[in-house]
């Protein structure tokens, strides 16, 4: 007759006790950061990154779980969340007594954010109903077209250069910098998508190349053949800096 067997695999024990061990260091990192320590915030976005983003893969977002950059995406919404008027959330979760299962407040929290960048997709902005114009447009600039904000065209014109210059400037020096990790820290500090960062380094001369173009009247079809461009990418270029804009600056 064979010796029973321990019902317990001791791989469970030990990716349990691991769990608890992880967990005891971030609600450490959170308490640090409820309380002021500046040093505790990278530390905790470090810690909460991978299970976040396991998180985030498995959100029922349709179509936009396809993407490679959606669970980054909502990570870094998640990241806002935390660190919104100076750690809110996390202060109330440590105010808690007693403290909730905090994996299970994470999951919460990233589905909040899952649906948000859901929202703020195009596939759902088309679905509602419509948005009000804003002055960020390229056709305003391109146009005698009424808006408010900059007094002129002229003012706008250079407003908008200069803006998607600086970004591209700014985008490309933090990415020899950092590397990827540029991408999530411009999409924390400017409050915009990761995937317009990713953009801005990668696509940066194209942007401004065609975005000098279109503001100095040209077609699409007089640009594609100037930058040896195909007329699609011409306009997916004119669509992503408006994106872009509307983005960083346009208030709901």
């Amino acid at each position: 007759m064979s010796e029973p067997t321990d019902p317990i695999d001791p791989t469970v024990l030990a990716a349990a006790a691991t769990a608890v061990d992880t967990d005891a260091q971030i609600w450490a990192l959170l308490r640090a950061v409820a309380s002021g320590d500046p040093t505790a915030w990278p530390g905790l976005l470090t810690r909460l990154e991978p299970d976040l983003l396991a998180f985030a893969r498995r959100q029922p977002i349709g179509r936009l779980r396809d993407r490679d950059d959606t669970p980054r995406e909502i990570v870094t919404r998640v990241f806002r969340r935390l660190h919104a008027r100076d750690h809110a959330a996390i202060k109330k979760l440590c105010a808690l007594d007693p403290p909730p299962e905090l994996r299970a407040w994470l999951r919460v929290v990233v589905r909040r954010s899952a649906i948000d960048y859901m929202r703020e997709a195009p596939e759902f902005e088309r679905a509602t109903a419509n948005r009000p114009d804003r002055w960020i447009s390229l056709a305003t600039l391109t146009s005698d077209a009424a808006a408010p904000g900059p007094s002129s065209l002229p003012d706008k014109r250079r407003l908008v250069l200069g803006t998607v210059r600086e970004m591209v400037a700014r985008a490309a020096a933090e990415f020899r910098a950092r590397g990827d990790e540029a991408f999530t820290h411009l999409a924390l500090e400017w409050r915009i998508p990761r995937i317009h960062v990713r953009r801005l380094v990668t696509k940066g001369d194209q942007f401004l190349a065609v975005l000098v173009a279109v503001l100095e009247g040209r077609s699409h079809v007089e640009i594609a053949a100037s930058l040896r461009l195909t007329r699609r990418e011409v306009e997916l270029t004119v669509r992503y800096v408006e994106e872009l804009l509307h983005a960083r600056f346009a208030v709901e």
